[in-house]
């Protein structure tokens, strides 16, 4: 089959220029893909429908249309046309055989095994393109879903056997290479008093507010004046929104106290009377002290408790050996 070079120049000024008026789109049948689904297979003079859903995320680029084109159709790639339209009507069903649409795009099927069509959704983006990828001009918002993609002919004489070849399409989400944290306390306190501060890599945030961050791992730190530090590393991916919930832990402090053999130990001067050598006791909040007699050795420590504490208290008596020589005491430096 002889194709006119002309036409075909004439085909591509015309597929760089986006129509701003309404087209009819006829085909056989129709078939519905989400982004982010399953890959769907279409031949040419089907259309696909694109649909989305859901609200586009703050996070989320564009998205990138790839179709993977089977290397009998690839023979009759300058025969064929891949074209997205915008702002379909009437509302999409499969098996209709028939729509209005805006094109958006426009372009020879090519002699490669996929192309790609990246659509962004704002004209502030970092979308880049390369020898197999297409990058839109013009950005799209969710309000002009669903899109419609189908391969037409642009040649006549095509044999038949060319309209029952497959063509793989799915259509995956663009991500900015960041996402948000949002940090909330489940079990906040009523006490007034309590001071919370919640930071994330050294940089205070507020509760319960969403704050973005670059993809990667951060570290979040939780203070509080009447509760233990909370200290969590997270990892956050490209367009995730996390919401971490945490609890600090509000329960009466704790102290594992270890008892030498024979010694006497006050705890806030009162005599703890037991015959383990270890005694764990729950005690309140605040400023104490811990007070060891062994013979003639007494030892007192003052220390701060807070809810959630766990103390461990143990008494080390330390032993000091010094070499003498014959002239006296050797020094530090051997002397």
């Amino acid at each position: 089959m002889r194709t006119s070079a002309a036409r075909l120049f004439i085909l591509l000024l015309l597929s760089s220029i986006t129509p701003v008026y309404s087209e009819n789109i006829r085909g056989r049948t129709t078939k519905t893909l989400q982004i982010d689904g399953s890959t769907v297979e279409f031949k040419p003079e089907e259309q696909v429908i694109i649909t989305y859903l859901d609200e586009i995320s703050a996070f989320q680029e564009g998205v990138e249309i790839q179709i993977e084109i089977s290397s009998s159709l690839r023979e009759f790639r300058n025969s064929f046309a891949l074209m997205i339209y915008k702002d379909v009507s009437p509302v999409s069903k499969e098996n209709r055989d028939e729509y209005n649409g805006t094109r958006i795009h426009m372009e020879l099927i090519p002699a490669r095994e996929k192309t790609f069509v990246r659509i962004p959704f704002s004209e502030a983006h970092a979308i880049t393109g390369d020898a197999l990828t297409s990058v839109l001009s013009i950005p799209i918002d969710v309000e002009q879903f669903p899109l419609l993609v189908t391969v037409l002919p642009i040649m006549k004489g095509i044999p038949d056997r060319a309209f029952s070849e497959k063509l793989i399409i799915n259509v995956a989400s663009i991500w900015k290479n960041e996402g948000s944290l949002t940090v909330n306390i489940t079990n906040l306190s009523e006490n007034t008093e309590e001071i919370i501060e919640v930071t994330v890599d050294k940089t205070v945030i507020e509760l319960n507010k969403a704050m973005k961050l670059p993809a990667g791992i951060h570290k979040v730190r939780v203070d509080s004046t009447h509760a233990p530090t909370i200290e969590q590393s997270i990892a956050v991916e490209a367009g995730e929104e996390i919401m971490l919930n945490l609890a600090l832990d509000y329960s009466p402090p704790e102290l594992t106290i270890h008892i030498p053999q024979g010694a006497i130990i006050r705890l806030d001067d009162k005599l703890i009377e037991t015959d383990d050598t270890v005694e764990v006791i729950k005690t309140v909040s605040g400023e104490h002290s811990v007070s060891y007699t062994l013979g003639e050795l007494e030892v007192i420590r003052h220390f701060t408790t807070q809810p959630g504490s766990r103390i461990n208290i143990s008494l080390f008596v330390d032993v000091e050996i010094i070499e003498r020589s014959n002239s006296g005491e050797i020094g530090e430096d051997g002397e």
